[in-house]
């Protein structure tokens, strides 16, 4: 996994993309756990509401959070093959000799 301090190293385009990936890498857990809290939500809306009005409620909230979370899935997907097309993966420890060299001016 990205962690935030993970594109040393990395130029141009490339860097945006880390960038990207790191921040969004680290926030989709946060929204996925948040989309199932939602699901989880409706889902005890709908079960103990005795009222018609209170069960769609809890209804809508069921169908807002199955499409939340297919975004949020969908959006970790994206973020996973943006790295892996521009190479963007994170490799612990310290920089190889080869790699300062193209560092360097």
């Amino acid at each position: 996994m990205y962690g935030l301090g993970s594109c040393f190293g990395i130029t141009g385009v490339s860097y945006l993309f880390c960038k990207a990936a790191s921040v969004l890498s680290s926030l989709l857990p946060l929204l996925l756990a948040l989309g199932v809290v939602y699901l989880v939500w409706g889902i005890v809306q709908y079960v103990i509401g005795d009222a018609e009005e209170a069960k769609k409620k809890g209804k809508d909230k069921i169908i807002y959070g199955i499409i939340g979370l297919a975004i949020i899935i969908s959006l970790w997907g994206l973020v996973t093959i943006l790295r892996d097309t521009f190479g963007l993966r994170y490799s612990p420890g310290a920089p190889y000799p080869y790699e300062l060299r193209e560092l360097l001016p």
